[in-house]
């Protein structure tokens, strides 16, 4: 069956596009904060009405017309509230024909059918250390993000952008060979060996302590490059992050001569001039406040000459969008990407940007700091465990900083928001245990009548809601306030109702109800890459 809240929003775009020719961005529709204003309330008339210079009662008026007709069998009323909202309100007997619905399909009933071909690039870490906290957010922010949109039909690569060339990287071999020389001259104190602007940390001393008595295999730059790959694959792996389908190598798009091709390209646009002894890309020709230098006086490329070769080979390649996440250094980045994507003859829109905040700890306990100025993910990882690792990195909106506070994810009461939806996982378990429950039948779902069920069962009807409102705004953390939400809605259900009846018939409809609430903690967890809890 045609999910209602699918066609509350073909009805809206249609009605929009009929009476006024217009669109407007998604979604058109939210979950008001008390069930008394309906399921859902839309703004569209409101939004309209600024743009086109009307009523919005009218223009809302107008709408509850189309509505009404395309979900008659759907809703109890429609109700038009001033100053023009929207509220829909539907019927009973609809959300029983949903639920029974989610039970036959499962997690399949909320899933989308965008069709969007999508890159997502999450991670750019430069190959010269392990990596720290800071890291580790933007890895599960973009991990959960292509979860999301994956899951919403559309067709996901990943991309991990591998710094694998300059400066930086010349002085981590560097720090290697200065470093594995005074090994070899039995020198206690290493931090004097290592060059100005080098790198320190007991990660150095290992890989040159292997380098020593590998030297004659490879070079220090290679070797080392391989070693922190290695060791970021498997901090990445005990995150739970399952794969990268690329990682791109910005070593070799400067050795197969892509930055020169693409500089050519402009060149021959008349987009590149020299001054002072550096080439120089007109960006401002394309809403860059300047113009930016692609190749230094000394000869050295700049990452932006990196950058927009990549983005070249990004565009060519048949996405309909691309998405990268930047930490908050990346901000006055972004207008000099898009501009380069403009100069060579693509839409701006193609590209969306996330900008990932920074972390912080809070705790009472005294977390290392083994890569000699950053706290590792690792030690994060193995202090707390995956699953609240990767649930605490995204409690806050990608914009807003992250405080980490390690001891509430460790603790094991409802002030752990974790806990609290763990809690109701392995609850519905126990429950399913004790009333022995093999198969679910749907006929007696009809006996759900009480306000406290018909109100879990509206909760947990919003997951679309809460997909789509994630998808649009690519914030993870959206999941999370749903889930939360959820699981308070149990809670208030469990203290009310009992579910193991002496009616067998309302028993039956009730354990349908909690398989619906497991198929969406499951679904919600599954997207957040975390296991949901059989037992606590």
């Amino acid at each position: 069956m045609k999910i209602v809240y699918k066609k509350i929003s073909d009805t809206l775009n249609e009605a929009l596009k009929k009476e006024y020719d217009v669109s407007l961005e998604q979604p058109l529709w939210e979950v008001p904060p008390q069930q008394e204003f309906g399921d859902f309330s839309s703004m569209v008339a409101l939004k309209l009405a600024s743009r086109l210079k009307k009523d919005p009662l009218e223009i809302a008026s107008n709408i509850k017309s189309f509505l009404e007709k395309s979900l008659s069998k759907d809703v109890d009323k429609i109700e038009i509230l001033r100053p023009g909202f929207i509220n829909i309100f539907i019927s009973r007997s609809s959300l029983i024909g949903y639920l029974n619905a989610v039970i036959k399909n499962e997690e399949n009933f909320f899933r989308g059918k965008e069709g969007k071909k999508i890159l997502i690039e999450f991670l750019s870490a430069n190959p010269t250390g392990p990596l720290s906290i800071a890291h580790g957010r933007q890895a599960i922010v973009g991990d959960v993000i292509a979860n999301i949109l994956e899951f919403c039909g559309n067709k996901i690569s990943r991309d991990y952008y591998l710094n694998d060339a300059g400066r930086q990287i010349d002085l981590f071999a560097q720090s290697i060979i200065n470093v594995s020389k005074a090994l070899e001259d039995n020198k206690e104190d290493l931090s004097s060996v290592i060059p100005e602007g080098g790198y320190k940390g007991d990660y150095i001393k290992d890989i040159a302590a292997d380098f020593l008595s590998k030297a004659s295999k490879t070079d220090a730059k290679t070797f080392g490059i391989k070693s922190m790959l290695a060791n970021i694959k498997k901090d990445l792996k005990s995150l739970g992050i399952k794969k990268f389908d690329r990682w791109f190598s910005q070593d070799k798009l400067i050795k197969e001569g892509k930055i020169k091709e693409v500089v050519d390209v402009l060149k021959d646009k008349g987009l590149i001039y020299e001054k002072e002894d550096a080439v120089w890309f007109e960006a401002t020709k394309f809403g860059d406040d300047k113009d930016r230098v692609i190749k230094k006086a000394d000869g050295e490329l700049t990452y932006f000459a990196s950058d927009i070769a990549y983005h070249r080979k990004k565009c060519r390649e048949g996405y309909d969008m691309l998405i990268n996440l930047w930490g908050p250094d990346h901000h006055g980045y972004i207008k000099r990407v898009e501009s380069a994507i403009a100069a060579l003859g693509n839409k701006k829109e193609i590209l969306k940007i996330v900008i990932v905040q920074l972390v912080t700890l809070k705790t009472k306990e005294r977390m290392s700091k083994r890569a000699g100025t950053a706290i590792l993910l690792s030690d994060l990882i193995n202090d707390i465990g995956r699953d609240a690792a990767r649930f605490y990195y995204i409690t806050r909106k990608n914009s807003s900083h992250l405080e980490f506070d390690i001891d509430l994810a460790k603790k094991s009461s409802f002030d752990n928001p974790l806990y609290y939806i763990q809690y109701v996982c392995a609850r519905i378990e126990s429950i399913f245990r004790k009333a022995k429950i093999s198969s679910f039948n749907s006929t007696f779902s009809k006996h759900l009548r009480l306000p406290e069920e018909i109100s879990l069962l509206r909760t947990l009807l919003q997951f679309s809601y809460c997909l789509k409102k994630a998808e649009c705004s690519l914030e993870p953390t959206f999941i999370i306030e749903f889930l939360k939400n959820l699981a308070s809605s149990f809670h208030k259900f469990y203290e009310k109702i009992r579910v193991i009846d002496d009616d067998k018939s309302l028993t039956a409809a009730r354990l349908n109800l909690l398989e619906a609430v497991r198929v969406v903690f499951h679904c919600g967890l599954g997207l957040l890459g975390i296991t949901p809890a059989k037992k606590m």
